[in-house]
């Protein structure tokens, strides 16, 4: 591959290389681990792991986002003063604090640190199936939660989010996405929504115009292409554009080969083009139905300067083109499945 191309790839896989990091720290059995599990909608993390009788973090990956269970704090292992330089927890981009009865000390004095370095941070309350006060209905119950919260913090201003992560009931999870995403600082809020599973309409929306962004940034790099001088080359690097922002749009909306088959409403052309769109001859096959400007762009080239112009020009085009309908083919897919799923639950 020619030094353009390189750098090319180089880009392309920049999109994917930093993860977004969302730190969960609490007492043990508060269900940090079932809460990621919730959240990925898969089992991520093992249950019953306690991190305060371990020295290291546990680690969960989910797409381009990785979650974070730090070891307790505040101990004799781990006091005050070396916790945060021992694990840098100041380079994370968002913090949860999980509790299913009181609040900690340790857990206020993580949070009074984390806000003084303006760090965004939500307090989870688990474990909501088990919230009962005799003579007091569950939102009465919350709102005393919310108040010993706020006695404890000695502050108004905070995010408090009432979930539970239990499988066979479920709740809350589309609120605290619909906070993370909130609170998740800008530059990281785009990636997490493509990672994050979308639990309600808005939430799939959402998810549309990231991968619409995305898809924006492939454009660009489709268009440095153009002016890559060495035929054939240029055609083995759209190629990957291709393969790697269709992968992209594919992952964030959750779709497989299983989706796509049970679909009894998206079309037979759309189901064809996102099946396409997993292999690398699918996609030569998708370029051919691009029209005849897709492959003159080689030929462009050999005109000096406009030639190339238009080159790039025509690749940044092709590529939106190409990539805005796999976002609408992958859409349609993903609420599809969506509206079922709430339709069951309203059964």
């Amino acid at each position: 591959m020619t030094r353009d191309g390189r750098a090319i790839q180089e880009q392309l896989n920049k999109l994917d290389e930093e993860n977004v990091t969302i730190v969960l720290f609490g007492q043990p059995g508060s269900g940090k681990s079932s809460l990621i599990n919730a959240i990925c909608g898969r089992e991520a993390a093992p249950v019953g792991v306690e991190t305060d009788t371990t020295r290291e973090p546990l680690l969960v990956e989910h797409g381009d986002t990785t979650f974070i269970d730090l070891p307790g704090y505040g101990t004799k292992s781990f006091p005050w003063n070396e916790f945060a330089d021992k694990f840098h927890i100041f380079q994370y981009d968002l913090f949860l604090c999980v509790f299913s009865d009181k609040l900690h000390q340790g857990d206020t004095e993580l949070f009074k640190q984390l806000t003084a370095k303006g760090k965004p941070c939500i307090f989870v309350r688990n474990k909501t199936d088990l919230i009962y006060e005799e003579d007091k209905s569950l939102e009465e119950s919350e709102e005393t939660i919310r108040q010993d919260v706020e006695k404890q913090l000695g502050r108004k201003d905070f995010q408090l989010v009432f979930v539970c992560a239990r499988k066979d009931c479920a709740s809350g999870l589309d609120a605290l996405n619909d906070a993370i995403i909130r609170k998740m600082p800008e530059a990281r809020r785009e990636k997490y929504i493509l990672t994050a599973e979308a639990r309600t309409k808005e939430q799939l929306d959402a998810k549309r115009l990231a991968a619409q962004s995305y898809v924006r940034r492939s454009c660009t790099y489709a268009a440095y292409n153009g002016v890559n001088p060495i035929i054939g080359v240029d055609a083995a690097v759209d190629l990957l554009i291709l393969y790697q922002m269709y992968g992209c749009i594919r992952e964030a909306f959750g779709i497989t080969p299983e989706v796509i088959h049970s679909s009894r409403k998206v079309s037979l052309k759309d189901k064809a083009l996102v099946l396409g769109g997993m292999s690398k001859e699918g996609i030569k096959m998708i370029v051919k139905t691009l029209g005849r400007r897709f492959a003159a762009r080689s030929f462009l080239k050999a005109v000096p300067v406009v030639g190339q112009a238009a080159s790039a020009l025509l690749g940044y085009q092709l590529v939106r083109q190409s990539g805005l309908q796999y976002i609408d083919a992958c859409y349609d897919l993903a609420r599809e499945r969506l509206l079922e799923e709430l339709d069951a639950k309203r059964k």
